[in-house]
């Protein structure tokens, strides 16, 4: 354990204080796993903090998102856990989505389902991703065009209707065909000759 610290302190060039603000740090969430401190001690070291003030603001920022995104998914009384944590990281880093743009997909996420399900929302997310938003102005714009296209589909099926090559009022699959005109008696006629 003292050799996993030391090559921290030297290896990564931590200075005395920030060495010291890590060990508080991580025990202050709970963990004095040598395993734990080597994790936060390696994200400082890859995200360049150097200093204490900046591994200050660091730490507070990143809980801020952390609570922000519980907040929106209605999540007040707990801390987020690993797997929570690990999908908001990967929605701001690998997705490189804004705040503003992960509370709107956790609002909707607990709109459609009525409760907060990070798959849900990780493919709403992944959805807009692949669209190319960048900004709230793109998600309207986006919820436009969706509305358009449900309103040309409604207007496209009303015309099959009032076409015939659907009966009117075939909600169900059941009377999903064309329904055949027997002519019964015609065939009650052919069964008597039998």
């Amino acid at each position: 354990m003292t050799d996993e610290l030391l090559y921290i302190y030297e290896e990564l060039h931590f200075s005395v204080d920030l060495f010291d603000y890590l060990i508080e740090y991580c025990v202050s969430k709970g963990s004095k796993d040598i395993h734990y401190i080597k994790k936060v001690a390696f994200s400082w070291h890859e995200a360049g903090i150097n200093t204490v003030t900046r591994a200050k603001q660091e730490t507070t920022t990143y809980h801020r998102n952390y609570f922000s995104i519980l907040k929106a998914f209605g999540i007040s009384n707990r801390n987020p856990v690993q797997s929570e944590i690990h999908m908001i990281d990967h929605w701001m880093k690998d997705y490189g989505f804004t705040m503003d743009i992960l509370t709107e997909a956790c609002s909707r996420t607990v709109a459609s389902t009525g409760k907060a399900n990070f798959r849900y929302a990780d493919k709403i997310l992944s959805g807009w991703k692949d669209k190319g938003v960048r900004h709230l102005t793109d998600i309207q714009a986006l919820d436009t065009l969706h509305r358009q296209l449900q309103s040309d589909r409604q207007e496209q099926k009303q015309r099959q209707e009032q076409k015939g090559t659907r009966p009117a009022g075939s909600g169900n699959k059941f009377n999903n065909f064309q329904q055949r005109n027997y002519d019964y008696d015609q065939l009650e006629n052919q069964l008597l000759k039998k």
